[in-house]
């Protein structure tokens, strides 16, 4: 199964290498800390990962994000 993410769910794995708060990424995309919240749930559920760290291991392993 090949998982595809989204150029904002990119965006956000990237935010998370980059050490962001909910907070900062709110103010970087200009939406609600809410909005980052439901992000993050949906990127748990499509990559099957409950945490932070998980998620960015997880999107760098599958080769689905590059931090430079």
């Amino acid at each position: 199964m090949t998982i595809h993410l989204t150029r904002r769910e990119r965006e956000i794995v990237i935010a998370i290498l980059d050490g962001c708060t909910n907070r900062e990424m709110a103010r970087r995309f200009g939406v609600t800390e809410q909005t980052v919240k439901n992000q993050l749930t949906t990127l748990y559920d499509k990559l099957g990962v409950s945490s932070r760290l998980e998620l960015a291991l997880v999107a760098l392993q599958k080769g689905l994000v590059e931090k430079e």
